[in-house]
């Protein structure tokens, strides 16, 4: 790997944004964030050549990010990589490396610190400051240790009512009947699973607030929920075995606890105050 091929851009973008780009904008912004450097010295003209798509939808997506146009897109891209301190990288190119393992999954994490937005941090926490009770969905293998801790988390900052839903059938049966005073916390590597958009819909049906923590892709339980936090990983399998890293979605979930006890703890030095005070 090159020093150039290791250059990673993230951009701040809000989820509505990430919700309006159509699938050939997600596969280019995708390609920008994996090959920012070279970017940097393309035309409108050869980005479409390499992306495969028109330079209309090149244009397209530049105007949807919030730029005139190419070559505004491209300064911001100059701009944003000028701040960034990059180690030098070896250039030996390596069958395997662990190197490079952990550079993608340390970038994995860092444009998933990129898409938190202040706006999704404080509804969750009027979410949880709400009393409701809170269902996780563990829909099994490995999304469900995701869930379960999740769900030991919010229990260890003090927040109870908190209740590990492993069965679809189960929380179906809970959204029907008990609706009120609920919320759910909807985790999906793929944000397509059936099961899992089942639950998201019916919520929303009954008008249950859902958090959900899914790809930065456009996907269906993203677009059902209350809450979307994304993240970004490579999908993964391997003789049919599914291995994708989960550690983006970790840091998802220890950014709300981190920001919530923090919360909390605003509260606590506020009450202690005023009780001071008598």
């Amino acid at each position: 790997m090159t020093h150039k091929e290791a250059m990673m851009v993230t951009l701040h973008l809000k989820d509505e944004v990430i919700k309006s780009l159509s699938n050939h904008e997600l596969n280019i912004l995708k390609y920008v964030y994996a090959h920012t450097a070279e970017i940097l010295d393309m035309s409108v003209h050869e980005m479409a050549g390499q992306v495969s798509y028109s330079t209309a939808t090149i244009l397209r997506f530049c105007k949807k990010l919030g730029y005139s146009g190419f070559a505004e897109f491209k300064y911001a891209l100059r701009m944003e990589a000028r701040t960034r301190q990059e180690e030098p990288v070896a250039q030996k190119q390596e069958s395997f490396s662990t190197s490079m393992i952990v550079e993608q999954l340390c970038s994995n994490v860092e444009a998933t610190s990129k898409l938190l937005q202040e706006e999704q941090i404080l509804q969750t926490i009027q979410l949880f400051d709400s009393g409701r009770r809170i269902y996780v969905w563990a829909p099994g293998g490995i999304t469900s240790i995701l869930a379960e801790y999740f769900e030991k988390l919010l229990m260890s900052v003090g927040r109870d009512s908190v209740y590990l839903i492993a069965s679809v059938k189960m929380g179906e049966h809970i959204l029907r009947t008990l609706p009120e005073n609920s919320m759910w916390i909807i985790i999906s590597t793929t944000g397509s699973f059936g099961p899992a958009i089942r639950l998201a819909r019916l919520a929303q049906m009954n008008n249950v607030p859902v958090i959900s923590i899914t790809p930065y892709t456009n996907n269906e339980v993203a677009r059902l929920a209350t809450v979307s936090f994304r993240f970004f990983t490579i999908q993964r399998e391997r003789q049919g075995a599914e291995f994708t890293s989960r550690l983006p979605v970790f840091y998802v979930i220890r950014m709300i606890i981190y920001c919530y006890l923090e919360h909390r703890k605003g509260l606590e030095a506020g009450e202690s105050r005023e009780g001071g005070g008598l």
